[in-house]
């Protein structure tokens, strides 16, 4: 099994899809195969934070998790996963990029969490109901652009106004993003690198379970 974790890590796809479907059929759970797809993606976000992968190597890696969880997903009921929390996450009114965010989903999806994408140009009123809806723990709000950047202070008002900006934490994210804009538009975080984000989620959820 920890050849599995290598080879998600080395990003040799052919052989994630070999290696999962021979454990699988070896008898072991699909839940601790999970386990181990994702400890790969634990080392990938390393090897990005040090500098041995980049931007590349992180948009392919999540084909390479895909491969892995296409052979397992008919058998893995996601009530099975014990979820660190959820996440709503989307790229603000008026933006249409979505690379970041992808990554921080990938990224969390990995680390335990249960992600709700949005997708791109997402109202105020969306991340509000969705946040509702599935009793979300952290809300996500990325832009790319200084001018769609400041929608995100909306996203937080929206959250205040419905009542729920207490109980939920906010992390905003994107290639402009200073921890000072943060501060301004009230925040829990602010970060420009998607694996950082999610360490910042992983430490709130176990800060909250003590």
């Amino acid at each position: 099994m920890e050849d599995l974790s290598n080879v998600v890590a080395s990003l040799d796809i052919e052989a994630v899809r070999e290696k999962t479907m021979r454990a699988f059929q070896a008898g072991l759970p699909p839940r601790s195969i999970l386990d181990y797809l994702n400890r790969g993606m634990q080392q990938i976000g390393q090897k990005y934070e040090t500098g041995e992968y980049f931007l590349t190597e992180l948009v392919f890696a999540g084909e390479v998790l895909k491969a892995g969880i296409e052979v397992i997903e008919p058998h893995l009921l996601e009530t099975d996963r014990k979820m660190k929390g959820t996440i709503v996450v989307g790229t603000v009114k008026g933006d249409l990029h979505d690379l970041g965010k992808n990554l921080f989903s990938m990224l969390a999806n990995a680390a335990g969490f249960k992600t709700e994408d949005l997708g791109i140009d997402v109202a105020a009123e969306d991340f509000v109901e969705r946040a509702k809806r599935s009793s979300a723990n952290i809300v996500g709000i990325s832009a790319l652009m200084s001018t769609t950047q400041l929608y995100m202070k909306d996203v937080i008002e929206a959250l205040k106004k419905a009542g729920i900006r207490d109980k939920i934490k906010v992390i905003i994210g994107g290639a402009v993003i200073t921890e000072r804009f943060g501060n301004e538009i009230d925040a829990d975080a602010a970060v420009n690198d998607a694996a950082k984000g999610v360490k910042i989620c992983s430490r709130w959820t176990e800060s909250s379970k003590t």
